[in-house]
């Protein structure tokens, strides 16, 4: 039986893949107090992008990634391609394991060996993901509210502590707009709203729509505007020199709340929202994996599980260290990512205009 997910499950299964581990970060930093421009412009041009997945997939409403990409590009070179982007997203879920691994264990839990924390994390995403789509978008509802009241908290506090100084985010544009826009391409882009791509994957699982056209730009839209006002409120209360040194800005932010000599080391809420959000982001991407592979292979999905899950945790151990870690992502995967993000999806746009075009003469 196809599994389904309603709108108001896709809604928040995208603002919190979105949102996943992004507003712990100060990304756009190299623009320094301008970052927040820089995630604001990245975030227009991520709509963007997004309407041109949404233009593919309503040419055919019922297939997934795989099923799209062997209408555009025929069976032998889509199925191909399939088993590509099948391996991408198992790359980038490894890459999600391999941050829960590292940041945990440098920034939170020391004494806590790194192979337990990533087996852990995985071990839940394969778990749900074994389970289907539907439990995971259930479960997605239950961590929301969750989600949004730590976040809720954390603001608050902020505020309420007076740490925000507004002139860490002045002069704007002081070096003109050329940091900004080198900031928000394609880093930006890429990361986190080129990676909207994989809803292609659950796009065709909803049993609405008509709806997700809308569903989907209200979700990013909402979720744009959050992480710019993260974004800015992380600088206002750091400032560009120390959010650009520490690994975790939001984490630090939060240290430093006091609040009466007994509210403070409110580590744990940060904690949480790390693990919620790199959780939904591994599971989604998982599941990617297992269901693009099956529509270009034929596998079973229950037969595809545990050598995903193998794969996966295999990989998290070729990066040698953090420093490589880092370099991996920011210096290549980023570069990389528009090839699926942006040039395939264009050139997908094209075959189905010319689809489209050589069709109309014998309809005429």
């Amino acid at each position: 039986m196809r599994q389904q997910i309603g709108k108001s499950q896709l809604a928040l299964l995208i603002i919190l893949f979105l949102i996943g581990s992004t507003p712990l970060f100060e990304f756009g930093i190299k623009a320094k107090q301008d970052s927040w421009i820089a995630m604001a412009i990245a975030a227009a041009t991520g709509l963007l992008l997004t309407t041109i997945y949404l233009f593919i997939q309503r040419r055919a409403p019922e297939a997934g990634l795989g099923e799209l990409l062997k209408i555009h590009f025929g069976k032998p070179i889509g199925a191909a391609l399939g088993c590509v982007f099948a391996l991408w997203f198992a790359y980038e879920c490894m890459r999600n394991v391999r941050d829960v691994g590292e940041l945990t264990s440098a920034a939170l839990l020391q004494f806590t060996p790194q192979w337990a924390i990533m087996l852990c994390i995985l071990l839940v995403a394969a778990y749900t993901a074994s389970k289907g789509v539907e439990v995971f978008v259930r479960v997605v509802q239950m961590l929301f509210p969750i989600a949004a009241g730590s976040y809720l908290i954390i603001v608050f506090l902020l505020f309420f502590s007076g740490l925000e100084k507004l002139d860490q985010i002045l002069p704007i544009m002081e070096n003109g707009p050329m940091p900004v826009l080198k900031a928000a391409f394609p880093d930006l882009i890429s990361f986190p709203f080129g990676q909207l791509f994989v809803m292609f994957v659950f796009w065709s699982l909803v049993n609405e729509k008509k709806s997700i056209t809308k569903i989907t730009i209200w979700s990013q839209g909402g979720v744009s505007l959050f992480l710019i006002f993260m974004n800015m409120l992380i600088l206002c209360v750091l400032g560009p020199a120390l959010a650009g040194a520490t690994s975790l800005p939001l984490l630090q932010a939060v240290q430093m709340i006091r609040l009466a000599n007994f509210l403070e080391r409110l580590d744990v809420i940060v904690t949480l929202l790390l693990f919620i959000g790199l959780y939904v982001k591994i599971t989604a991407l998982y599941l990617a994996s297992v269901f693009v592979f099956h529509s270009s292979t034929g596998i079973e999905t229950r037969n595809l599980l545990l050598p995903i899950g193998v794969v996966v945790y295999a990989m998290s151990f070729l990066e040698p260290n953090h420093t490589f870690h880092i370099w991996l992502g920011l210096d290549v995967t980023l570069k990389i990512m528009p090839i699926y993000q942006v040039a395939i999806p264009l050139i997908m746009v094209v075959i189905g205009v010319r689809k489209r075009y050589k069709k109309l003469p014998a309809s005429g």
